[in-house]
């Protein structure tokens, strides 16, 4: 049986409009973290109203980014564009680099890397 996909969530406070995020979560955890989680800036407590006031009263954090958890880390260096996921690339960052532990929304993904992993250069 193979491991339950995981994600990542950011959410807005209803309240003081503060984002926080949370990692390692499953779907159904996902989808009630927005109900349940206390802001950490201002300590604000989701309220979900019910009967007749159920459409007007509910405040809940609402969700600012979702992304799937990747199982490689991504690396590239200070001034670089071009992120790495494959520690075999040529050009993996050893030294000076910077690290995510999701996939990056800006920059290129190293061709090199792709053709490592099986998912082709050019896309």
């Amino acid at each position: 049986m193979s491991e339950a996909r995981t994600w990542t969530v950011v959410l807005r406070c209803y309240m003081c409009s503060g984002k926080f995020t949370l990692r390692h979560l499953t779907l159904d955890r996902v989808l009630t973290l927005p109900l349940v989680a206390p802001c950490p800036h201002c300590a604000a407590r989701p309220c979900i109203a019910t009967g007749y006031y159920s459409d007007k009263h509910s405040s809940v954090h609402r969700i600012f980014d979702l992304r799937e958890e990747a199982d490689a880390t991504y690396r590239k260096t200070p001034n670089g564009d071009t992120w790495h996921f494959a520690q075999s690339c040529s050009r993996w960052p050893g030294g000076d680099f910077l690290e995510l532990d999701l996939p990056p929304i800006v920059g290129e993904i190293c061709n090199e890397c792709r053709a490592k992993k099986g998912e082709g250069g050019n896309n």
